[in-house]
């Protein structure tokens, strides 16, 4: 991987050959450079790597720095940084899970949000399924979702199975068309029929909780149920939950009554 301090260099001269930077702005330029260089040196240095282990480490640990603001840089908290950097060594490009790893690093680096990088996020990303990871971004999505279930059962609703027991609740189509917005999104998942696996999984790291409370859950006046149909009952994200997310995910469409993520 070409070295950042190089790059910087480059384009400095370039620029100054041109007139366009005062020596103050190259001074400034090249402080940049010269921080992110020392960074990366830091965080790979207790670690011995060889050639494209070593430049995927680079790039991961290059892309954390950059988004954080110069003026808000700070030494990496090493009891945080560390251990992730330890685990980037082993996870591809492109995995979700990669990006988990890389937002909670720039936190670790970050004077303002450093506080959100709580020990224990380290320890819930080494947790997560990619799987687990769609199923918080769908609940970050609203304020809270309905879940049907079957009752005893860990299978998979399909949208016929949940399209039959709406139809029992006999639900006027304003209130229908709630629930069904506000129904998970079992099929976002690769593998939807390991829903109730993730489900009990997510509330065991404390990141999803039931919520039965809300007037919108109350207008499915359910009728009762026998066994061979679906249990319905919503959930939403604790409140460690949405600091995992506002601290290790960007980009992310957010119910604003979930949580903010910048």
């Amino acid at each position: 991987m070409t070295d950042p301090q190089a790059i910087v260099a480059s384009g400095v001269a370039v620029a100054q050959a041109a007139g366009t930077l005062l020596p103050d702005t190259v001074r400034q330029v090249d402080k940049f450079g010269t921080d992110v260089a020392k960074t990366t040196r830091l965080l790979l240095f207790p670690f011995q790597l060889v050639g494209a282990m070593q430049d995927r480490l680079e790039s991961y640990i290059d892309r954390a720095i950059r988004q954080v603001p110069q003026e808000r840089r700070i030494d990496p908290v090493e009891s945080i940084a560390l251990p992730i950097v330890e685990k980037l060594r082993f996870q591809p490009e492109g995995d979700p899970i990669t990006e988990l790893f890389i937002q909670l690093l720039s936190r670790a680096m970050d004077g303002e949000r450093v506080g959100e990088a709580h020990p224990a996020f380290f320890s819930v990303i080494t947790q997560l399924a990619p799987d687990e990871l769609i199923f918080l971004q769908d609940f970050a999505s609203r304020e809270e979702t309905v879940i049907m279930s079957p009752v005893g059962k860990k299978v998979y609703p399909d949208p016929a199975w949940r399209k039959a027991r709406l139809d029992k609740c006999d639900l006027a189509v304003e209130v229908r068309k709630e629930v069904e917005d506000e129904t998970f999104g079992y099929e976002a998942l690769s593998q939807p029929e390991l829903f109730p696996v993730y489900q009990e999984h997510l509330q065991h790291l404390g990141l999803i909780e039931y919520h039965n409370a809300n007037e919108r859950f109350r207008k499915l006046e359910l009728k009762v149920r026998d066994d061979n149909e679906l249990s319905v009952f919503s959930m939403k994200l604790t409140h460690f939950g949405k600091l995992f997310l506002k601290a290790c995910s960007k980009g992310m469409v957010v119910s604003p009554d979930a949580v903010e993520v910048e």
